[in-house]
């Protein structure tokens, strides 16, 4: 055994001449070696730790080493190479040559061509969870026409893919909170116990009572949001972005832009007249403008209402967006992770496609403003130059 343990060390270390390669493969070829050389091969492998090897690996290593020598599956704890069935010579000559090197790599999984990949991501749909004042989850996903039951207040069901709120149909005054929260790729509508209707884009979520019984109407959204508010005099509508800026409305159609990683928000009025009010002071909004919420509000007076809620509409528009700012829409909306692979490039996108087209297709229509993309598992999108 001395002999062989030497030849085998040398042959690790690139120090074996061919007349000794051959003596080991020989060596290795007879029936009554296979349990020597097994625990000699493991000694290799233990002296490249300098720790004991991981057991997990050795089990691992164990496993695969027998697929080679063909023989059946050892039970644990028990001797770790029994007598063998004689090796084929290409099966030694694997072992003794590669056996160290191939055992200490991880085990790769198949590797998925990059297109296939990508045709395996579709588009967002409609879909969010509804969580009720006594925690229960709902998902909305699936659910067309169907009573969820009472909130106290109002009546909650989904009537053709919309979630409503009927406040004649339950008594009381008490008010209670429901949460809507999409999911990236989700994005769903719904309408409140005053009429408002809403619409959340991906990951996004609005926190609101079952009734408006207060003197005001007052809202949680995070993410982004459209909104068409019913006219109510004696209740303002008050919606709370991230629990800093108030937007307040009496009735009017507007869009709030706030997503954390987009480090600004943005409330962009369509219709009527809103207030934006920050710690730092208050400014009021016509119709076409935009305020910018950062470090402190900034008024765009001509501002492009329709790349605001080009979302709502099913369209994405880069017009002139930055490379950055349009890979966390696609984000978002395909539930995706955006990886850059030598820093963000500085490239613009121009014109607008449909939400509804699949990523593949997407990323054909990105790719003319000169950048390349590369999936890859775990739903990872490489962009690189």
């Amino acid at each position: 055994m001395n002999e062989y343990a030497v030849l085998y060390r040398k042959l690790m270390d690139n120090d074996c001449s061919p007349e000794e390669v051959d003596r080991l493969v020989a060596w290795l070829s007879e029936e009554d070696t296979a349990p020597l050389a097994g625990e000699l091969i493991f000694e290799q492998l233990d002296r490249s730790y300098e720790e004991p090897m991981p057991e997990d690996l050795r089990l691992r290593l164990e496993s695969r080493l027998r697929n080679i020598l063909g023989h059946e599956a050892i039970p644990a704890r028990e001797p770790r190479f029994r007598k063998m069935r004689t090796w084929g010579w290409a099966a030694a000559a694997a072992a003794i040559i590669g056996i160290s090197v191939w055992f200490l790599q991880p085990e790769k999984k198949p590797t998925v061509p990059s297109a296939q990949l990508l045709e395996q991501i579709s588009p967002g749909s409609n879909g969010a969870v509804l969580t009720l004042a006594d925690g229960r989850q709902v998902r909305l996903d699936s659910l067309e026409n169907d009573t969820i039951g009472a909130q106290a207040g109002a009546l909650v069901a989904v009537r053709n893919g919309q979630l409503t709120y009927d406040p004649s149909a339950a008594a009381g005054n008490e008010v209670q909170f429901n949460t809507m929260a999409t999911p990236r790729g989700r994005q769903y509508q719904l309408r409140l116990p005053d009429g408002t209707k809403v619409w959340l884009n991906a990951a996004s979520s609005l926190r609101y009572p079952t009734a408006f019984n207060g003197s005001e109407r007052r809202v949680e959204i995070t993410g982004e949001a459209y909104f068409e508010v019913a006219k109510d005099k004696t209740k303002p509508f008050r919606a709370v972005v991230n629990g800093g800026t108030t937007v307040e409305v009496l009735g009017t159609e507007f869009n709030i832009n706030a997503y954390p990683d987009d480090n600004e928000t943005k409330t962009t009025l369509l219709q009527g007249s809103v207030k934006v009010v920050r710690t730092t002071g208050t400014v009021t909004l016509v119709p076409g403008q935009q305020a910018n919420v950062k470090n402190g509000v900034a008024v765009v007076r001509e501002a492009d209402t329709d790349k605001a809620v080009a979302w709502k509409n099913g369209l994405f528009d880069f017009d002139g967006m930055p490379l950055e700012e349009a890979m966390r829409q696609l984000a978002r909306w395909y539930d995706i992770t955006i990886v850059y692979e030598k820093g963000v490039p500085d490239i613009r996108f121009y014109g607008a496609m449909s939400r509804d087209v699949s990523l593949a297709g997407m990323l054909k229509g990105l790719e003319g403003a000169g950048v390349r993309f590369r999936m890859e598992e775990g739903r990872k999108l490489v962009v690189y130059p």
